[in-house]
């Protein structure tokens, strides 16, 4: 074996003072224990301080060398591939090291507190011959662990299950108590196992081109565009158990925690014990169990949102990205990665299948299947009794000359009516949370404005506050205005909270259930009303964007759009295509069942192109003026933006620190478009002023050694900088 006496190591501290490698010699003690991958302790100047291994070293042109310490971790926490990977991020997102690999190490790995599995109660074999007639108690508890499978203590505490009663079973010998494999094993209702569904035709002939490209065992990038409830996720199963008879690996990734709960019973029941989840809701425990499953190659399978990209899965087979258009695969802090991007990194170091999916797909997707760099794979009609749901578009412009000023309109509430009428469910959509956008005085035009951002306040009435959706900041609702003293106050631009109060006016004996950021702070709110209201405890489903894509309700044979224009409005490049796809998700929520159903969307832009290609359910229309705009203005996916955020809170201090640094990019711009520095859409977020710089081209990563170059100068100027620079490549919001 060969000895290597030195070892590259990236300190664990978020500075962009230790961000570069620094070599060490490796001590006699650990010579040939040493491997890349792993955590160790080195001393720093005075102090011990952990680092990972990036690689070992033959020869190291540093002098004077110091010792490594010790080893942390037995084993080593990045693989090879993730090592790789790290660097690829650094590189492309202009991030430190230490910010790629804190994004694939879960923080209790890093923090050598690896994780305890949980123990679970289980039942023996022999336990249902067992004779316990006399012992009531005992025989309740047998037959609760035959029924349910493995429980943990606390679980069988709350159906009632003394400590005394497992210790009796335990002496028995009809219980015991062994290691969970998975935080998720132990639960409280058992998932019916499912079977594959006999496919249609369009179903079929995409699912045979993706066992092609696993068989090939090539990297492949394939889009399936699909309308909504055409049946993709039956494709996604499929796929996924020919990858496993591969002995290989899948990852499903979903965009928001809200379809976790529907997705993990699609996925448990068809690969019962072999499905891993991963996402934000995860207690710091939960999510390193669930890793160290998936590092233990018991969990083959892993669902989850933007950050299970980085899951450590060996031999990856087949990568799915659902609803792959949606911006929470976005990063918005370090590492401002897009996990579209990472995944097909991944696919290629795999030699995977990458399989996009979408009823909406991004343009960049969509114009790279059409310029065939990407298999595109269609389906045109739905699995469901009935097909695309009519839908009416309202022009609340007429509404209002007509005399109706409520926030419904009369078509609305017209078929709101018949639907309760008929004891069936709807599902109103604003992406607004709170309940009215802002506070204006009539006599004077005050609004009431965040005093730490550039943004006006949200009225929430359920607790009478004006908060701010940036910083937090919470005030007291004026009753008079705070300029001119003045008493005309009026609330202006609806929320979900409006809506809620709305209909419960309207129909008081109505049960509703309000789905947004405000009232799924817990944990398990999300699984929650999403069993409430597909059990049909609730008629009414009021929510965001969380609501607007995924879920799939039989029952619900209306959606109401209340206010088309939110998104259409922002000052944003892409904001007709995020108006399309919102319109075109949450319409095909409806119309599931064998009823059908209807959609009214309510707008004061009832001839704009995304919001009429919405309503006819025409991606191909939408695309080729999109696309079209797009050219005529240079921007993705006809090139590549690099932003650069200037912020702090001195005014000036900002305004010269983004000058001189897009002075430094001057020599680019006869390559590349560039523009600025301008303050940025949202002037001032969280007492910070924020200016920025853009830079436009096609196939910009080409820049990035000479890019990184100008950053590291940026930080090592004298005096510092008190300005915070932020570098995002190919953001998907510019505000």
């Amino acid at each position: 074996m060969q000895q290597y006496p030195y070892a590259e190591v990236i300190i664990d501290m978020v500075s962009n003072a230790v961000d570069r490698p620094f070599h060490y010699s490796i001590p006699p003690h650990l010579q040939g224990r040493l491997k890349a991958g792993m955590q160790v302790m080195v001393p720093l100047g005075p102090r011990r301080c952990r680092g990972y291994v990036l690689r070992l070293l033959k020869d190291s042109r540093v002098e004077n060398l110091r010792d490594i310490i010790n080893i942390t971790d037995p084993e080593p926490l990045l693989t090879a591939e993730q090592l790789a990977l790290a660097h690829w991020i650094t590189v492309r997102y202009y991030c430190r090291i230490i910010d790629a690999l804190h994004a694939m190490i879960p923080a209790l790995f890093r923090k050598e507190k690896r994780p305890v599995k949980p123990r679970v109660v289980e039942a023996v074999e022999d336990a249902s011959r067992a004779d316990l007639k006399r012992a009531p108690a005992q025989k309740a508890l047998v037959d609760i662990l035959l029924e349910n499978g493995p429980l943990s203590r606390t679980s069988l505490y709350n159906r009632g299950v003394t400590a005394a009663t497992i210790r009796a079973l335990e002496k028995k010998g009809l219980v015991r108590q062994v290691e969970a494999h998975r935080d998720k094993v132990v639960k409280e209702k058992k998932l019916p196992t499912t079977k594959p569904h006999l496919m249609r035709d369009e179903q079929a002939e995409c699912f045979s081109r993706v066992k092609d490209a696993l068989d090939s065992q090539k990297a492949q990038q394939m889009l399936l565009h699909g309308v909504t409830a055409s049946g993709k996720t039956e494709i996604y199963m499929q796929s996924i158990a020919r990858c496993l008879e591969q002995k290989r690996t899948a990852l499903v990734m979903v965009p928001e925690i809200s379809l976790t709960p529907q997705m993990i019973e699609h996925f448990e029941g068809r690969f019962p014990g072999l499905v891993a989840v991963l996402h934000s809701r995860l207690t710091p425990a939960e999510k390193s169990r669930q890793w160290q499953a998936i590092l233990d190659g018991e969990a083959r399978v892993v669902l989850g949102a933007r950050s299970a990209v980085f899951a450590p899965l060996n031999s990856i087979g087949l990568i799915i990205i659902d609803e792959e258009h949606e911006t929470t695969y976005k990063q918005e802090d370090a590492p401002r990665y897009h996990a579209r991007d990472v995944a097909w990194w991944r696919a290629r170091y795999n030699r995977a299948v990458l399989l996009l999916g979408s009823a909406t797909p991004s343009l960049e997707s969509y114009h790279s299947a059409a310029e065939g760099r990407t298999t595109l794979l269609r389906i045109k009609e739905r699995v469901t009794p009935t097909q695309l749901p009519p839908v009416e578009v309202v022009d609340m412009r007429r509404e209002l000359k007509e005399g109706h000023r409520h926030i419904f309109s009369r078509p609305l509430l017209e078929e709101l009516n018949g639907v309760l009428e008929r004891d069936e469910q709807a599902l109103l959509f604003i992406n607004r949370r709170g309940f009215a956008g802002f506070v204006l005085c009539r006599e004077c035009g005050f609004v009431v404005r965040c005093p730490s951002c550039d943004v006006s306040m949200t009225l929430h009435k359920d607790r009478q506050v004006m908060c701010c959706h940036y910083c937090a900041h919470e005030d007291v609702v004026p009753a008079t205005c705070p300029s001119c003293g003045g008493i005309k106050i009026k609330y202006f631009s609806a929320g979900t909270q409006r809506v809620e109060d709305e209909v419960k006016n309207l129909y008081p004996d109505v049960s509703l259930i309000r789905m947004d950021r405000d009232t799924t702070t817990s944990r398990k709110a999300h699984q929650d009303y999403y069993h409430r209201f597909k059990e049909g405890k609730a008629s009414i489903l009021i929510g965001t964007q969380m609501i607007a894509k995924g879920f799939d309700f039989p029952g619900v044979t209306l959606v109401g759009v209340v206010a088309a224009d939110t998104t259409l409005n922002l000052p944003d490049f892409r904001a007709p295509e995020r108006t399309f796809q919102l319109l075109t998700q949450v319409s095909g929520r409806t119309a599931r069942g064998p009823k059908g159903g209807k959609v009214v969307v309510q707008t004061y832009h009832p001839g704009h192109y995304s919001i009429l290609a919405a309503a006819d359910h025409d991606y191909c229309t939408f695309f080729e003026q999109e696309l079209e705009n797009r050219r005529q203005l240079a921007y993705p996916p006809f090139s590549d933006l690099i932003r650069f955020l200037f912020s702090a809170e001195d005014e000036n201090a900002v305004c010269k620190a983004a000058n001189w640094f897009t002075d430094l990019l001057e020599p680019l711009a006869g390559e590349v478009e560039l523009m600025g520095p301008a303050p940025a859409s949202l002037y001032r977020i969280k007492e910070q002023y924020r200016v920025q710089t853009l830079l436009k081209g096609e196939a910009l990563t080409r820049l990035s050694p000479g890019i990184r170059k100008l950053i590291r100068e940026y930080h090592s100027c004298k005096p510092p900088f008190t300005v915070r620079l932020t570098v995002d490549f190919n953001p998907q919001v510019v505000l």
